[in-house]
């Protein structure tokens, strides 16, 4: 066929079409749904896991130490040996997250987070720096001096990216740290920071407890499995040397895996599991927007069969009969790409605050390239085959039948039975998504309704890093603290407050401790001040809680510890007076402690992990050696209980309060107890908020081909209707024989759309809390709605049906 003739046909077909707007945004819209659910989940897939690394050469980087499935952590004890593998070229260490950090200037005091790495962290990720340079040899030295590299968010933000901002000093944790050099723009890591320093590894350490990264980049023709061998030889001796002398750490080692794998599935691929499953809703919903689409391209193509088979006779070639079909098939994809794309750029600026901090890599969430290709390829690829369902279904039809007029109707029986197929796919694909989303809805209710085992109303909650120059030791840090809580106590509306290194939920700090039967393990550690327990309502089970006259610095050491706490380290019985000792990594000495007193458990990993073992101590009573190690890690926890009504204005407040007794010491994390409990349940929500609404759309997909093909078959039977009515069917006889039809092809679907949720159902099973994946007040939902969906979708054409005027009928 010539060029000319062919794009001929073409125009005439999108002229066709464009006389129908009706059709054209009701095809095209249809599509778009699909498409922009796909383009969403795609984004987001595209975010956290399938966009290469930000780095040259970055699959060549590695990350090396200690290996639990793809993770793998890093330790000072490691890092010499590490250097010492041939296979690498560059190494360097850094810490696992980024910790709060106290910063002043101008008068300016506010907590940032601060990675803390060595120069071979940046040297080996191989991105240049926007300015400045990277740490040297006496920066990377232990005890070296300090220097600070902004990330390019922060220089632009506090500096204004004032380019003569190197050699200008951060007053960083109270001590003037010249800023030596700005990362590029889209530098990425696992998580947002502001900054990074110094982290001083010390390359003869045996400390092998994992809490950095260590990162290297392979060497020319060296392989990942020859690295990982290598490593894993080296780190396992480098652990088992650091575990002489003790049998239980000896044990332990032995039986670990050390070794290297891709930096990008040992850091970056957090979340895959839950991608997946919006991945399988996103594909449900395309699939019944293109069952929809392929309806209405069918009936299109039926109602030009006539003039089709006028073409065949007169010796169209079949090229050239199915050329408006495919015409209309590429101007409804573009539209469905272009309404797609605008559909899910508002679904991710609508979910940018819900998305996961990990799943963006440290840059802003959108629409890219590759997914807006991506969405226009599957928009396309959808509405192609559904324009070819339709020229093929055209081309079944008997040409001489539509010559004398046997396709008078548009709508063979053999056209109809193929629309119903098309309603109960759709019918069976959303009763998929629908018992996901009832499941997940089932899970929260019941992730609600779990006690945690404290109290969370009228209680204002705030971090609280102590300066490291104004306060440099436990002794400090304690006196400070106590300053805190009486300024904070003293405030109008103010019950009671207390501090402790971490609240009843939402994290946790472990050391190591050896119990009465001289068994050693790794537990849940708090120190907490006085009124702690009061003030979360954590009730006291035997024996006393914290006295703050006796349980002081120099006093006898004493523990008060959880019932799991006793159940799991102390093998029941009676826990008063028994002695739990601490294995204090920092000096060296044992701390015993004795147990005083029973507190109530509390669900500290939020309301889907059963209650650890918690032991607390008396916040004065830390030792100086621990505090360093507490320090490292996290800031303080303050709680500060209110009365009702108050709790907003003390918000506000905070940090006023704390400046009056502690200048320039700023605060951070202000919020309500009841948000930092509502942000436990946030990957179930997360999971419920997207499922839901593809269920909605698939529902509200399925209930509109229903109706369309319901309809459909009406106008087709009109004078079948008729003759019924003629020969004494009464209106509501007609009615339900609509209905019933209706009800066939739904039923039909909702049964074999829960069979294949229930196969289906081991693919959510660890997504849900305290339901299975046969709950029957969850699937007992799905068939109501659905059931309610399609009465009122078969409503309009069964009532139609009944109100047919035989006389009109017969002579249509």
């Amino acid at each position: 066929m010539r060029p000319g003739v062919l794009w001929a046909e073409v125009r005439q077909a999108w002229r066709g079409l464009l006389r129908k707007p009706a059709y054209l945004l009701l095809a095209g819209g249809t599509l778009a749904l699909g498409v922009g659910t796909m383009a969403l989940v795609f984004s987001l897939m595209d975010q956290a896991l399938l966009k290469p690394l930000a780095f040259p050469a970055a699959d060549h980087l590695v990350a090396v130490g200690l290996k639990d499935g793809d993770l793998v952590g890093g330790a000072p004890g490691l890092y010499g040996p590490v250097k010492s593998i041939a296979a690498f070229s560059s190494s360097g260490m850094v810490t696992g997250w980024a910790r709060n950090t106290n910063i002043a200037g101008n008068g300016n005091a506010q907590v940032v987070t601060a990675l803390y790495a060595d120069g071979g962290f940046l040297q080996t990720l191989g991105r240049p720096m926007a300015i400045g340079r990277n740490f040297n040899a006496d920066e990377d030295r232990p005890k070296g001096p300090q220097g600070v590299i902004l990330s390019h968010d922060m220089w632009q933000r506090r500096f204004g990216a004032d380019p003569s901002v190197l050699g200008r000093t951060v007053d960083v944790e109270g001590k003037a740290v010249p800023v030596i050099g700005v990362l590029p723009a889209g530098f990425e890591w696992n998580s947002p920071f502001d900054m990074i320093l110094p982290l001083q590894p010390d390359l003869g350490s045996t400390n092998v407890s994992v809490n950095e990264y260590i990162v290297a980049r392979l060497a020319p023709g060296a392989s990942l499995a020859g690295a990982d061998a290598e490593a894993g030889t080296r780190l396992k001796a480098a652990a088992l040397n650091s575990a002489h002398g003790d049998p239980d750490r000896l044990k332990s080692w032995e039986n670990s895996k050390f070794g290297a794998v891709e930096l990008k599935q040992a850091i970056f691929s957090e979340g895959t599991d839950t991608l997946k499953l919006f991945l399988g809703a996103a594909l449900c919903v395309l699939v019944i927007a293109a069952v929809n689409l392929a309806n209405l391209m069918l009936l299109r193509a039926l109602a030009r069969s006539h003039d089709g088979a006028v073409r065949a006779a007169l010796g169209a070639p079949w090229l050239r009969l199915a050329l408006p079909s495919l015409a209309e098939g590429l101007l409804v994809g573009l539209l469905g790409g272009v309404l797609g794309v605008v559909l899910a750029w508002v679904g991710l600026r609508v979910l940018a605050s819900k998305v996961p901090p990990e799943w963006m890599r440290a840059q802003a969430l959108g629409l890219s390239a590759t997914t807006v290709v991506f969405a226009f390829g599957v928009a396309l690829l959808v509405a192609v085959l559904a324009a070819c369902m339709g020229i093929w279904r055209a081309h079944r039809q008997a040409l001489v039948a539509e010559l004398v007029g046997g396709g008078r109707s548009g709508l063979s029986r053999e056209s109809g039975r193929l629309g119903r197929v098309l309603v109960v796919v759709q019918v069976a694909t959303a009763v998929v998504l629908l018992s996901g989303a009832a499941l997940f809805l089932r899970s929260l209710q019941h992730l609600a309704e779990v006690p945690l085992g404290f109290e969370s109303r009228a209680i204002a909650t705030f971090t609280l890093a102590p300066v490291r120059e104004s306060s440099p030791d436990s002794a400090t840090v304690i006196l400070q603290t106590r300053r805190i809580l009486d300024a904070l106590a003293a405030q109008p509306g103010v019950v009671r407050a207390a501090a402790s290194t971490n609240l009843p939920t939402g994290s946790q700090f472990n050391m190591s401790m050896r119990f009465p039967d001289g068994s050693e393990q790794s537990a849940q550690y708090r120190p907490a001040t006085p009124g702690f327990f009061e003030l979360f309502g954590i009730p006291l089970v035997a024996g006393r809680g914290f006295d703050p006259l006796h349980d002081v610095a120099g006093g006898e050491a004493v523990c008060v510890v959880s019932q799991a706490f006793v159940r799991d380290y102390l093998h029941g019985g009676n826990p008063i007076g028994q002695i739990v000792t601490l294995s204090n990594e920092g000096s060296g000495k044992q701390v015993p402690m004795r147990v005083v007193g029973v507190v109530g458990d509390v669900r500290q990993d939020g309301p889907g992990e059963p209650a650890p073992g918690v032991l607390y101590l008396p916040f004065a009573q830390v030792p100086p050696a621990t505090w360093v190690i507490i320090r490292g890690f996290m800031p303080l926890r303050y709680a500060v209980q209110a009365q009702p009504g108050s709790v907003g204005q003390l918000q506000r407040d905070l940090q006023k309060v704390v400046e009056q007794v502690a200048p320039q010491q700023p605060i951070g994390d202000v919020q309500s107890m009841e948000q930092v409990v509502a942000s436990t349940t946030d990957p179930q929500k997360l999971n419920l908020l997207l499922v839901g609404i593809f269920s909605a759309l698939a529902l509200l997909l399925a209930a509109v081909g229903l109706y369309a093909v319901t309809a459909v078959t009406v106008a087709a039977r009109t004078a079948d209707f008729g003759v019924r009515a003629a020969m004494g069917a009464t209106p509501q006889r007609l009615a339900w024989q609509v209905l019933g039809q209706s009800a066939r092809q739904v039923a039909l679907g909702l049964g074999i759309g829960l069979l294949a949720a229930l196969a289906l159902s081991r693919l959510v099973q660890h997504f849900l809390f305290g339901v299975g994946p046969a709950d029957p007040l969850a699937l007992a939902a799905v068939v109501i709605v659905l059931a309610l969906a399609a009465v009122l979708a078969s409503l309009v054409p069964a009532l139609r049906a009944s109100r047919v005027s035989p006389m009109e009928a017969l002579r249509a």
